[in-house]
Order: structure tokens, then C-alpha cells, then sequence
């Protein structure tokens, strides 16, 4: 068979061996194991090795596994525009190697924390960063390598059985190597483990796997990927709600492999075991949940078949909402009755992920299939950002079961869509074609998804108030403030990319969603400036002068507050045309020094035993510096388009 270096051209899906397939399937089994382990060993490792304090435990797992999403977010998207012109094989080789880079940098990270401590997290950081980037690109290849063998009639089959080796390597195999971990040098083992699968992959690869579908020309003109893709999904509400599950189904296993094996570590002591030991029943528990995914797949292809793809993406996603909310009302992770509502979550995800992507090849134009799993990838990605971030805030200062409960009511808004498109009509044929050609604006669900984070705070402190045996009567008060701060922060940035990605990608209607998130913004920005006021100082100027001299940075949060307020309220079409087209622009370039001011304020008010601060300021000097050399003339944009 010839090398993946030099795909080869004219090789039909009827041409694809046996052999392929059986290559395919173990590659993803792999692939998804590399990815598992790094996930599964990092709460270990932070707490034994790295010593994290156990209040901050949530924190800082979550910040190390937000910050690998955002970095591959970005790469694995570009690798999926870029699959399309040089080929599936070469990438997968390329995911490989970037694995093999941080399963070793894992090592050396590991003797620096026994020897320093924390000092070894910033290389760690690194390496997760490189695991995440090689085993998701490795994963969304192969995806799309089946979605161009693949027909309608045997989607529904092939795409199982890709997940279900996903599923297998990611979950049962990871749970049986975990059990390693509460031996003498089991934890070095399972770190070299990454190591050599990447090299195997590596070398499986470019001896055996081939392309099929034919490379596409660089785009042109208007016939730009992004814009196809964007085109694509917004004449398709199918696709619209396939995205809005996708923000909340990837990140399922990453929520119950991180935040299930923290609350095992957490209550270890006082039930009396290990924390090694702890580290092993949440891998079982892990195991279990992926053997419910596993038995589930058979029984969703069939229904997937037989039914709309909405109906089944409504009817998984109720059942993972419900197994989530269902095992937050535990208190003890150790009571073997959790593998219920587990099993519950693996059965819901299974025919949600199945249906995700047998609905997304099955409507994607062929030359553009890459950059649409690509951009599924983004999405969910995104939304693997925001529940980590949230979930590891609720760990630390609600309790280790808010977490489940946050990704619970968030399938249940995206089931109350699906059922939405339902009641209007908006459904397949007998043979999977849209039966109504109407389009569904997308303004209702960014709005109610960027209302999330509010609702998830009020909803916690409600469900704090009914169950005596939560783990906290009330959220602290730090966790408020800085909470609402962050999200303030996060719907900033998301406004000030939202122009350069529009300029880039070409997508002119992302304009009338750049208004709502800015305010947004502005909303979670009043929140978290009354948090400081009330909640914290009760209004008592005294104490906050006080505050505010022992703690200067305060007052370049409330100089970009200030600044924020003119900028909200000239938002509306009738302010513009009373202000004049050209003092609004001037005025809104405010913008500019407002997310400069937070990321200042920020990196001064943040712990910081973690990067996420000099994060979201890298975020801010990248976008500043694109603005910056636009203005001053240069080609920005054609440095950073495909082709």
C-alpha cells in the first residue's frame, strides 16, 4: 500500500480493503486512549505530584484543560481546512507526532514536579496542550476519512463502529490501564503508555492507511471554505441543532473523567481510602459508563435509521440530562448505585454522538467535508471550554456535584430546541431529506446559551437552598465576584474577535450577533461590579476605599467599567444615527483600551498558580495586534486565509 506522504489519486470507496477498515478502527482506538490517559492521570498528578491544594483543585484542572480546548481549537480546525486539500493521511501522521512531542514532554515534566513541585505545572501545561492537539486531530481525521468512504445507505453503521472503538479505547481500555496507578511505578508506566501508542500510530499510519477522497484546489474568491461552511449550516436547522448538541455532547467524557475522579480524590480521606485507590474506582466508574456507550451504539443505529436524526439527537439528550441532574443528587461517589445514572449518561451519549456525526456527513457538500467536521469540532470545542471553565468555578465553591448539574440543564435547553423544531414542523423524510425548506434564525439560542452562565448560578444557589446536604449552604463570595468577572472578561474577547473572524472567514451576518455579546459583556461586567459592592463590602465606602488602596488594580477593573457603560448604551440603531456613523466607530474603538485594562486587571487580581490569566491576555494581544496591523495597511488577511 503506498505512503500517506504521497496520497493517492483515483482511489474510489469501492477500492478501499478490509484491511483499511480494520486500520481505521484500531488507530481510533488508540487515539482516543492517548487522549483518555492524559485526562484521566492529570487529577493524580496535580494533587500528588504537583501538590495543588485541594480548595483549588478544581480550579486549576480546569484551567490546564481549558487552555489545551483553546489551543486546539484553533489547530485542529485549521488541520480540518487543510485535510481537504492535502489529504486525511498526512494529518492523522501529523496528529501522531504532535502526541508523541507531549507524551515525551510529559516525562520530563513529571521529574520536575518531584523535584520542584509546581514549579513543573508551566511545562506541563505544554504537554497537555500537545496531547489534547495530537489526539483530537487524529480522531477528526479518521472521522472524515469514513464520512468520504461512507454512503446514506451504511453511515449509520460505519460511524458506530467508529465510535464505538472510540468509546472502547477511550473508556474500557483506559479504565483497565488505570488500575495501574494504585501500584508501586504504575503512574510512570501509564505515562510512558502515550508515548508508544503515538509512536506505533505514527508508524501504522504511513504504512498502511490511504486516502480517498480526491484533493480540492485552494479557494478562491468567494468560494472560500468558511463561507460555504457557514452557508451550509444556516440553511439547515438539522445542522443547527446537531451544533448546539455538539457544544454540550464533547465535552461528556472530559466532564466525568476530570471532575468524577476529583470528587473520588476529594472525599478519599474521610471514606477512608486512598487517593491512588480513589484514582482507580473513578476509572472503573469511567469504564462502566463507557460499557453502557458500547452496548448502546447497536441500539441507536438502528433507531437512527428508522427515525429522524432530530427526533434521536431530542431523545438522547433528555437521557443524558437526566442521568447527569440524577447523579448531582449524590453525596457519596463511592456508592456503587452512581453507576446508574452513569450508565444513563453513556446511553444518551452514545446516540447523540452517533447521530452528530451521521447527520454532519450526511449533509455536507463532498469538497467540504473537512472544514465541516472542522467546524462541528469548533463548536463543541467551544462549549468544552465554557463547561470546563464553569465546572471547575462550581467544584471548588459549590461542591464537586455541581458540575453534573450544570451539564444536565444545559442538554435539557438543546432537547427544549429540538422539540421546538419538532412542534413546527421542521423534520425529515422516510429517507433522512429536511421536509421544510424554512430557516431558523440563530439569535434565540446564542442568546439563551450566553445567558447560561447567569442561569446556572441562580439555578445552583436554588438547588443549594433545597437540599440541606449540598456541600455549601451559599456560594462564597469570592466565587461570585470572580466568577461574574470572568465571564464579563470571556464575553468581551468573544466581541472583539468576532470582526476579525468576519473579516477572515468573509461571513458578514456574524455582525448582528457582535451587538448581543457585547452586552452581554456588559450585563455580566454590572453583575460582577455589584457582587464587589453588596455582596462584598455591603456597600460600605469606607471598607472599599480601603480596598481599593491596599489593592490598586480595583481601580483599572472599574476604569474599564466606566469606559463600558457610554459604549452599552449607544448600542441601539437609534443612537448610531444620532451620534453619526463615524463618531459611533470612534467611540466603540473603546473597546480597545476597555480589554486591555481588564487583562491588566486580571493578571494583577488572579491567583497565580495557573496560566488562565496570561491566557485570556494573549487573546487580547493577538486580537489587538491584528487590529493594529490592519490599520497600518497590512495583509493580514491573506497571510491567514487557506490558500
Amino acid at each position: 500500500m503506498p505512503k500517506s506522504g504521497k496520497p493517492s489519486t483515483g482511489t474510489t470507496p469501492a477500492d478501499f480493503a478490509p484491511t483499511q477498515w480494520n486500520i481505521i478502527y484500531l488507530l481510533m482506538t488508540v487515539g482516543s486512549l492517548v487522549a483518555a490517559l492524559s485526562i484521566s492521570i492529570q487529577p493524580l498528578l496535580l494533587d500528588k505530584i504537583f501538590g495543588i491544594a485541594f480548595e483549588k483543585e478544581g480550579a486549576v484542572n480546569a484551567d490546564i484543560q481549558v487552555v489545551a480546548e483553546i489551543v486546539s481549537i484553533v489547530c485542529v480546525g485549521w488541520f480540518g481546512l487543510l485535510s481537504d486539500r492535502i489529504g486525511r493521511v498526512r494529518i492523522i501522521a501529523t496528529g501522531f507526532l504532535i502526541a508523541v512531542a507531549g507524551a515525551a514532554m510529559s516525562l520530563l515534566s513529571l521529574q520536575i514536579g518531584l523535584a520542584f513541585g509546581a514549579a513543573g505545572l508551566v511545562l506541563f501545561y505544554l504537554t497537555r496542550v500537545l496531547l489534547t492537539v495530537g489526539a483530537d486531530t487524529v480522531q477528526l481525521q479518521l472521522s472524515t476519512l469514513v464520512g468520504d468512504v461512507s454512503s446514506r445507505a451504511n453511515r449509520p453503521r460505519l460511524m458506530g463502529n467508529l465510535v464505538f472503538m472510540m468509546v472502547f479505547g477511550g473508556t474500557m481500555l483506559s479504565a483497565i490501564i488505570m488500575q495501574m496507578a494504585d501500584y508501586k511505578g504504575g503512574v510512570f508506566i501509564i505515562m510512558c503508555l502515550p508515548l508508544l501508542i503515538g509512536i506505533a500510530g505514527f508508524q501504522m499510519t504511513r504504512e498502511s492507511l490511504r486516502d480517498v477522497a480526491q484533493p480540492q484546489q485552494a479557494p478562491t474568491g468567494d468560494e472560500h471554505p468558511l463561507r460555504q461552511v457557514w452557508s451550509v449550516i444556516t440553511s439547515d436547522p438539522r445542522l443547527q441543532l446537531a451544533f448546539a448538541a455538539a457544544f454540550y455532547t464533547r465535552a461528556d467524557v472530559i466532564i466525568l473523567s476530570l471532575f468524577f475522579s476529583l470528587w473520588c480524590i476529594s472525599v478519599s480521606d474521610l471514606v477512608g481510602v486512598t487517593r491512588t485507590y480513589a484514582t482507580a474506582h473513578a476509572a472503573v466508574m469511567i469504564g462502566l459508563l463507557g460499557l453502557a456507550v458500547l452496548a448502546a451504539i447497536p441500539l441507536w443505529r438502528s433507531f437512527i435509521e428508522r427515525h429522524s436524526r432530530i427526533s434521536a439527537i431530542g431523545a438522547s439528550l433528555s437521557l443524558a440530562a437526566v442521568g447527569y441532574i440524577w447523579l448531582g443528587m449524590f453525596a457519596n461517589p463511592f456508592n456503587w448505585l452512581v453507576a446508574l445514572p452513569l450508565l444513563m449518561v453513556g446511553i444518551g451519549h452514545a446516540g447523540c454522538f452517533v447521530t452528530l456525526q451521521v447527520l454532519t456527513v450526511d449533509v455536507s457538500p463532498k469538497p467540504i467535508l473537512g472544514a465541516m467536521v472542522g467546524a462541528g469540532y469548533l463548536v463543541g470545542g467551544l462549549g468544552t471550554v465554557m463547561l470546563v471553565q464553569s465546572g471547575g468555578y462550581y467544584f471548588d465553591a459549590l461542591g464537586p456535584r455541581a458540575p453534573f448539574i450544570l451539564m444536565g440543564t444545559g442538554k435539557m435547553l438543546v432537547t427544549l430546541y429540538a422539540a421546538w423544531l419538532l412542534a413546527n414542523g421542521i423534520d425529515e423524510t422516510c429517507d433522512h431529506h429536511l421536509k421544510s425548506t424554512r430557516k431558523v434564525d440563530w439569535k434565540p439560542l446564542v442568546f439563551l446559551t450566553a445567558a447560561l452562565p447567569f442561569v446556572w448560578l441562580i439555578g445552583r444557589s436554588v438547588i443549594e437552598g433545597y437540599f440541606s446536604n449540598g456541600s455549601l449552604g451559599e456560594a462564597p463570595v469570592g466565587f461570585v465576584n470572580r466568577y461574574l468577572g470572568d465571564w464579563a472578561f470571556t464575553f468581551l474577547i468573544i466581541s472583539l474577535s468576532m470582526r476579525p473572524v468576519q473579516e477572515i472567514t468573509g461571513i458578514k451576518s456574524l455582525a448582528k450577533y457582535r451587538r448581543m455579546i457585547g452586552l452581554f459583556a456588559f450585563f455580566y461586567a454590572v453583575l460582577h461590579v455589584l457582587a464587589y459592592v453588596t455582596l462584598e463590602w455591603a456597600l460600605n465606602l469606607g471598607d472599599m476605599a480601603s480596598d481599593i488602596y491596599k489593592r490598586p488594580f480595583i481601580l483599572l477593573g472599574l476604569a474599564a467599567f466606566l469606559l463600558l457603560i457610554p459604549l452599552a448604551f449607544t448600542s441601539t440603531n437609534s443612537q448610531i444615527k444620532k451620534i453619526g456613523g463615524k463618531r459611533w466607530k470612534r467611540l466603540h474603538r473603546a473597546t480597545y483600551v476597555i480589554n486591555a485594562l481588564v487583562a491588566l486587571h486580571f493578571i494583577l487580581a488572579a491567583n497565580h498558580e495557573n496560566g488562565e490569566p496570561y491566557v485570556y491576555a494573549a487573546a487580547v494581544i493577538v486580537l489587538l495586534w491584528y487590529r493594529f496591523y490592519q490599520w497600518r495597511g497590512g495583509n493580514v488577511l491573506r497571510a491567514l486565509r487557506i490558500g
